[in-house]
């Protein structure tokens, strides 16, 4: 399978996600190539311009020069969020009032979804705010084997008050090779056997709105962590069924929840701390963001659901003859599925999010825990050029149960990891990374083409 998620695809086409089951949108920018599936052919072309507004007597400041595009399928639960600008950041001065306008075209093949090739249009104004004024992108995709799709995001900061932050996706997607591989199923697959029994076609679309605050202005005892510390709002709207596919496929035999069709309304909150030195290439400090969101059956939903969702990542920099970034995430999600929770709402195991050598999707159950370790590094620095060439080391680990309570003798049995190294390149800006992962695991292996590290 081909994830275009570079466009942040072909956030996360080419810095949790994902059109809806290739995650050919996705915050970052994601190509993903499947188990067991030969790449054969993989071009990328770039055009990038700039525009610059600048005030007469014009300042430098530090701050991040973001080109990311958000990953189209993730839920925003996966977005990098930034602190406020009190923060020091380890990163390039750009000018203060500017406008940097990209164009990215992006041509890719697969067997699985055949040519492919898109395009992302992104703008990003620098101002007083931190990390930008504003960010908007749109990005479409199209295949030879009836992948079409479109996305449109965009990330206000400073949006009615100047400590708040407002994020927009919107995502439209048909395919006709979308994929199912059952809910809940722990044996392991053969998937060179009849893969196209996996294969059904499938409209989404999804509508992601997230608001926050920051808490900085509260009497809180500890000056720094108020700093860090933001509370949100989020609305999650998705609208998701299989069409015409035929009685043989997998989706049908089994005939889950939602095969013919589904829409969920959820309503969330939560809070986040981000004392991160970057958004983009991070060296230190920590992030961790919980979110509690539902949906009411009747209210704009087929079915209740409530779920959690927890993540938490660690950055710590050291030197070992050449600098090494060491990067930990833990992530955790709970639903309480039912009988009436449609399969493509279940929390998601697999794929470039979590278990990098496993399918997207590959195992839908009703909670999971996931960790990624990685060790980071920049190899060669290419000053006059602005380019810069590194490479990561990364493990993934994972465990999931069929039970909704946290105490179940299912998280040891079902324990899943994979192991597998990567690619960086950085060139334009120093925030404008591409990266590619392979990660191999007892069922085959995974590439994912992505800009923007994983976490």
């Amino acid at each position: 399978m081909l994830h275009l998620s570079l466009f942040s695809a072909i956030n996360r086409a080419i810095q949790k996600t994902h059109l809806d089951p290739f995650f050919f949108f996705q915050h970052n920018t994601k190509a993903s190539l499947g188990v067991r599936i030969s790449l054969l052919a993989f071009l990328f072309l770039q055009v990038y311009s700039y525009h610059f507004t600048v005030n007469a007597a014009p300042t430098a400041s530090k701050k991040n020069t973001y080109f990311k595009v958000a990953d189209l399928q993730n839920d925003l639960t996966n977005l990098p969020y930034s602190s406020e600008n009190t923060i020091q950041l380890a990163t390039d001065s750009v000018l203060v009032d500017s406008v940097v306008t990209g164009f990215v075209p992006a041509l890719s093949y697969s067997t699985e979804v055949g040519l492919a090739g898109g395009l992302i249009w992104s703008r990003l104004a620098y101002g007083q705010q931190y990390p930008f004024n504003q960010h908007i992108s749109i990005a479409s995709l199209a295949s030879s084997k009836g992948l079409a799709g479109l996305n449109f995001f965009l990330d206000q900061p400073c949006s009615f008050i100047c400590s708040d932050r407002f994020i927009l996706n919107v995502i439209l997607n048909r395919f006709l090779e979308d994929q199912y591989y059952g809910v809940y199923t722990a044996k392991r697959l053969n998937l060179d056997n009849n893969p196209k029994r996996f294969e059904y076609r499938s409209f989404t679309m999804k509508l992601n709105l997230e608001y926050r605050m920051s808490v900085k202005k509260l009497p809180l005892a500890n000056e720094y962590l108020s700093k860090s510390l933001y509370g949100f709002l989020s609305a999650d709207l998705q609208y998701k069924t299989p069409w015409n596919n035929e009685s043989g496929k997998l989706i049908m035999v089994e005939q889950p929840t939602g095969y013919q069709g589904a829409y969920g309304f959820w309503l969330g909150f939560g809070g986040l701390i981000d004392t991160r030195n970057s958004e983009f290439y991070p060296s230190q400090g920590w992030y961790s963001k919980q979110q509690f969101k539902g949906s009411v059956e009747s209210v704009l939903s087929d079915f209740n659901q409530s779920s959690f969702l927890s993540d938490t990542r660690f950055y710590h920099d050291f030197k070992l003859i050449i600098p090494i970034v060491f990067a930990q995430r833990v992530s955790y999600q709970w639903s309480n599925s039912e009988e009436q929770t449609p399969y493509w709402s279940f929390p998601s195991l697999g794929g470039e999010e979590y278990l990098r050598g496993y399918v997207n999707n590959r195992f839908l159950v009703p909670q999971f825990w996931a960790t990624n370790t990685e060790l980071r590094t920049w190899l060669f620095d290419v000053n006059q050029y602005n380019l810069k060439i590194g490479g990561t080391l990364f493990l993934d680990a994972g465990s999931f149960t069929d039970d909704q309570t946290w105490l179940s003798d299912d998280w040891a049995d079902n324990l899943k990891y994979t192991a597998g190294f990567g690619g960086l390149v950085s060139f334009f800006s120093p925030d404008f990374i591409l990266r590619v992962d392979l990660g191999v695991s007892e069922e085959g292996y995974g590439i994912f083409f992505s800009t923007g590290v994983l976490f």
